[in-house]
């Protein structure tokens, strides 16, 4: 009986492990836009999606960068949309129109540039 319960214990103790995972929150919808260009894409479709949000997560901050930033990205997740500046290089941060100053916001690099760039239409 104490074998069971010990496997049992086991079970329980692995599961939640696993179900608390280091996951990021699902992207409903991605724009992309800039003022030279407009709306260069609006995704919904769960491909364009995923492979975005792949991307998306997948960046690492940046305290050097300095970055041009020429487009933006509306991300929705959960109904709720937020805004980011993107740089044709890779470089984002959040958008906050009530912070002026570069340095209060933390800037990250996205580690497939092109295959982003690519994907949402990015160009000079």
């Amino acid at each position: 009986m104490k074998k069971f319960y010990s496997l049992t214990l086991i079970s329980i103790l692995a599961t939640l492990l696993v179900s608390c995972g280091d996951s990021n929150p699902a992207i409903e919808k991605i724009v992309v836009s800039s003022s030279a260009h407009g709306v260069v894409l609006d995704a919904t479709d769960a491909e364009t999606v995923e492979e975005l949000q792949r991307i998306f997560y997948n960046k690492e901050e940046t305290p050097n960068a300095a970055p041009d930033f020429k487009f933006f990205i509306d991300i929705t997740i959960g109904g709720q949309s937020t805004r980011w500046q993107y740089s044709i290089d890779g470089f984002i941060r959040e958008h906050n129109a009530s912070i002026s100053s570069d340095s209060v916001t933390k800037i990250y690099g996205l580690k497939e540039v092109a295959k982003f760039n690519r994907i949402a239409n990015v160009r000079e």
